[in-house]
């Protein structure tokens, strides 16, 4: 069944950075070494772990204020069904449920157990659950009969996709529910797509980097990501956040600038980023509406300490007294003089405020925009 997304959109922008922290668990961590600059990071996997995030269950989270958010943690908000009602789970094009047994485990005591379990598949004490298939990646669900509320967990397993080789669906699909006797009209659900990978390094010098460097982001012309039909970084969010030895996160997550060219693209690691050990997350939407998220290691060493250089001893000015010129050499500047000590003053000026950074950053980042290969 073809899926819209322009509904589902809003809620998957803020569910865009909900996966790194388990794209963290898929990366080794590196000691730090000799930096390697430019570092080069293949956007390459060698398998994509796929999941699903049961959006409608968490209707206010907003993983750009947490990146590293665990949905494990968040409590879910169960979606409102009428007893007695048909519940579509309509899948991403790319999963397969023709297989799947459909389960509901009823709580009616708000217990958190299980006062009864139905099955489209009943084994023991299961009950019937009535499922029907509209296509490989729809069913529809009737929920069994009742007065009062009850909440359930629905799920869906095994679960398999249609991507081919290299990519994993991780089972089960889960949704929780709001039972109740109020009429509703018939509810859709769409999970979405989490599609999971991160790369490994061969050695430390190879993920080692220097603060204030840059790394260069390259989607590879056979990366599993392009399965995603991912083709280009234009659009890609690029965040750092500190990790232990068991990557778990530490600190505040950085969002980090991308300027893209196509399927390559470059960040700049923060100059004043303390050394450590990081997760480099790179996120995307697909064009179906989806989320990739790719996550490898790094780590950061300190950005050298300028050098220190003695200032020059100046040399004793020669008197001259000629007119009414100072024995210092040093001119009166008059209002609107353009002159060549008028324009190093002002240049020092604009030096001293940082302004003049500023205008070639924004000379720079102008014409980049419109030459199309820079996203802000």
């Amino acid at each position: 069944m073809s899926r819209t997304t322009t509904s589902r959109r809003p809620t998957v922008q803020r569910l865009a950075l909900a996966g790194i922290g388990s794209a963290v668990l898929l990366v080794g961590i590196a000691s730090p070494a000799a930096a390697a600059e430019p570092l080069v990071v293949p956007l390459a996997p060698t398998e994509v772990a796929l999941g699903t995030v049961p959006v409608e269950n968490f209707p206010d989270m907003d993983p750009m204020t947490d990146p590293m958010a665990d949905l494990a943690t968040i409590d879910p908000t169960p979606v409102p069904v009428q007893f007695g009602d048909t519940l579509t789970v309509e899948l991403p094009d790319v999963l397969n449920a023709s297989a799947a047994v459909v389960e509901l485990a009823v709580d009616t005591d708000g217990d958190s157990a299980p006062d009864g379990t139905y099955s489209s598949a009943p084994t023991g004490t299961q009950l019937p659950l009535t499922v029907s298939r509209v296509d490989a990646d729809t069913v529809t669900v009737v929920l069994p009969t009742g007065t009062g509320t009850a909440t359930a967990v629905l799920t869906l397993e095994p679960v398999t996709t249609t991507l081919g080789a290299g990519f994993t669906f991780v089972d089960p699909v889960e949704y929780a529910l709001a039972l109740g006797d109020t009429a509703l009209d018939p509810v859709t659900v769409e999970p979405l797509l989490l599609a999971v990978s991160g790369t490994l390094c061969a050695a430390p010098a190879d993920c080692t980097v220097t603060a204030g460097s840059t790394v260069t982001l390259d989607l590879t012309a056979g990366s599993l990501l392009r399965g995603l039909g991912i083709t280009d970084l234009a659009e890609a969010v690029v965040v750092l956040q500190g990790v232990d030895a068991e990557a778990n996160p530490v600190g505040e997550p950085v969002l980090l600038t991308l300027q893209a060219a196509g399927s390559t693209a470059t960040v700049v690691v923060p100059a004043d980023l303390p050394a450590g050990t990081y997760a480099l997350g790179v996120v995307q939407e697909t064009p179906s509406g989806d989320v990739s998220v790719f996550g490898a290691e790094l780590a950061v060493t300190p950005a050298p300490a300028p050098p220190v250089t003695a200032s020059p001893t100046p040399a004793a000015p020669t008197a001259v007294n000629a007119g009414l010129r100072s024995n210092t050499g040093v001119e009166a500047v008059e209002t609107g003089s353009t002159g060549t000590l008028a324009a190093v003053a002002g240049a020092g000026l604009l030096a001293a405020a940082g302004v003049g950074g500023v205008a070639v950053a924004r000379s720079r980042r102008r014409a980049a925009a419109e030459g199309g290969t820079c996203a802000d």
